[in-house]
């Protein structure tokens, strides 16, 4: 009877001091879970506002970029994208913005844009589902090409608004 307590006894050792290779290996999501569905148009561009638009080099880059948002494969790409997202925007901020953009309602529109990478990277970091922080980024950078189509196609001028 001792020697099948003893039997007993050295089997449930064996069976619970499992080596942590022998362990199921939890594999650590490596795709992003929340795939990138059908995100916004983007707002075209007028002729005008988009010749001004290819010779500000800070905002161009910031576009080439973030066309290459939706081929982001895995959390790490994402996270590099989005940092090297934040800098462009953070050169956008801080260098001079073509004449007819130097206005605040452009300049807003680049720190929402901002926001929502923030937001984003957020989702990133938590590993959150990414459909509507990409979708308000979209967003954002629709309503700042919708200004610069706006202040383009203005043809008001101020003297209109002053009384003789």
């Amino acid at each position: 009877m001792t020697k099948i307590v003893i039997l007993g006894m050295c089997l449930i050792l064996v069976v619970s001091c499992k080596s942590p290779d022998q362990k199921e290996a939890q594999d650590e999501p490596s795709m992003i879970e929340a795939e990138i569905q059908a995100l916004p148009e983007l707002v075209p561009l007028s002729p005008r506002a988009r010749e001004i638009v290819d010779e500000w080099p800070q905002y161009t880059s910031l576009e080439n970029r973030l066309s290459t948002l939706p081929d982001v494969k895995n959390t790490e790409e994402m996270e590099l994208l989005l940092e090297e997202l934040n800098q462009i925007c953070k050169q956008v901020e801080e260098n001079a913005f073509p004449q007819p953009f130097e206005k605040p309602s452009v300049r807003s529109r680049i720190k929402v844009l901002r926001t929502y990478l923030g937001k984003l990277e957020a989702a990133n970091y938590y590993r959150l589902d990414y459909q509507e922080p990409i979708s308000e980024l979209m967003d954002a950078i629709n309503a700042t090409r919708q200004q610069f189509n706006v202040i383009v196609n203005n043809n008001l001028t101020p003297d209109v608004f002053e009384n003789n």
